[in-house]
C-alpha cells in the first residue's frame, strides 16, 4: 500500500499542470468557506477544490470560516495576503450586509474572481392552482391586492427581494408569508395554508418532477434542464435575474498575470465533466463568469437590492 501511496504521488507531481510561462500560486491554497461545513456553498467548493489543486499544481485546502451571516469568512478573504494562495467563496450577504446596516466590508474591497453557481428564484404553484400561466396569475393580483399568499425567505432574502421585484415590474402587491427554508414552505403551498412560493427550482424539484407543482416563471436568463417546459420571467415580459449565487474572490492586490492563471483555473474546473455530474446530481445550477463578468454581475444585483433596503 505504501509503495502504491508513493506511486501515486510521484505521478501526480509529475504531472504537468500550468502551461510554460504562466504565474500561478507558488505554495499550498487555502479556499475560504463563509459557512459551516456540510451546507450548499460548502458541498460546491469541496468538490471544486481537488479539481483545482489538478490544474494549479498545488494542495488547495478548504477553510471553514462561518459567522456573521458570512461576515468572518468574507473578512477573512479581504485581510489574506494578496499572493494568489487564498481565495473564497462569495454569496449573497456580501451584498446585503451593507445595505441592511454597518457591515465590515463590500463586494468592492475584495477582487471578484468568478461566479460559479445560481440557483434562480421559481415562482411556483400547486399543480390544481387556478392559474395556468404567469398571465393569469399577474391579473388575478392586480385585480386582487394582497390576495395571493406567497412563501419566501425572511426580509432581506433572495426569494423576499424576488418577490419584491415581481411586485415593482408587474404593479402587484402580494401578501408575503417568510419561512426558515423552503421545505416548509413548499409543504404549506401543498398544504393549501398559502398560494404560491418563490423559492428555488432546485429546492422543489421533488414536487416538480412529482407533478404537485408548476413553475410560473423562473428568475434567471435560461430555462433549467430539469423542467425545460418551465417558463423564464424574462420570456414572459419580466426581465427578473434574481436567485441564491455562489463565486469566488481574492483579496485586492494579487497580481495581474496570477488572477488570470486563477480565472483560468477556475473556468476550467466549471467546465470539467466531473464537476457538471456533481453539480447536475445534486440539484445546483451552473452559472460561469469570468471576473469582469461577475463584478457586472454584483454591479446588478447590488442594484435590484439597493432599491428595497434605501427606505
Amino acid at each position: 500500500m505504501a509503495i502504491t501511496r508513493r506511486a501515486v504521488l510521484a505521478a501526480a507531481l509529475a504531472t504537468p499542470t500550468l502551461a510554460r510561462g504562466q504565474e500561478g500560486p507558488t505554495r499550498p491554497c487555502s479556499l475560504i468557506i463563509p459557512w459551516a461545513p456540510g451546507g450548499g456553498t460548502d458541498l460546491v467548493f469541496r468538490a471544486m477544490a481537488p479539481l483545482l489543486s489538478e490544474r494549479l499544481g498545488q494542495p488547495v485546502a478548504v477553510m471553514n470560516r462561518p459567522g456573521g451571516s458570512g461576515a468572518i469568512g468574507h473578512m477573512a478573504i479581504r485581510t489574506a495576503v494578496p499572493d494568489g494562495t487564498t481565495f473564497g467563496a462569495i454569496s449573497a450577504q456580501l451584498l446585503t450586509a451593507p445595505l441592511l446596516g454597518p457591515a465590515p466590508l463590500t463586494w468592492h474591497d475584495i477582487q471578484p474572481l468568478a461566479l460559479v453557481n445560481v440557483d434562480a428564484a421559481a415562482f411556483t404553484v400547486r399543480a390544481d392552482a387556478p392559474w395556468r400561466d404567469f398571465a393569469a396569475f399577474i391579473a388575478h393580483a392586480r385585480a386582487n391586492p394582497e390576495a395571493i399568499r406567497i412563501g419566501n425567505s425572511g426580509p432581506g432574502g433572495s426569494w423576499h427581494i424576488a418577490s419584491l421585484e415581481l411586485e415593482r415590474r408587474a404593479g402587484i402587491r402580494l401578501t408575503h408569508t417568510p419561512y426558515a427554508g423552503a421545505a416548509p414552505g413548499i409543504r404549506d403551498l401543498l398544504g393549501g395554508h398559502i398560494d404560491a412560493v418563490a423559492f428555488s427550482a432546485v429546492e422543489a424539484r421533488a414536487q416538480i418532477e412529482a407533478g404537485q407543482v408548476r413553475v410560473l416563471a423562473l428568475c434567471a436568463p435560461e430555462r433549467v434542464g430539469f423542467a425545460p417546459e418551465a417558463p423564464t420571467a424574462a420570456e414572459q415580459g419580466y426581465p427578473i435575474d434574481i436567485g441564491a449565487w455562489r463565486g469566488l474572490a481574492l483579496p485586492l492586490g494579487v497580481p495581474a498575470p496570477i488572477r488570470a492563471t486563477l480565472g483560468r483555473a477556475v473556468a476550467e474546473t466549471v467546465a470539467d465533466a466531473r464537476f457538471r455530474d456533481f453539480m447536475r446530481t445534486q440539484g445546483f445550477g451552473i452559472r460561469a463568469l469570468d471576473a469582469a463578468g461577475t463584478a457586472e454581475f454584483l454591479r446588478t444585483q447590488e442594484g435590484i437590492y439597493r432599491q428595497f433596503f434605501s427606505g
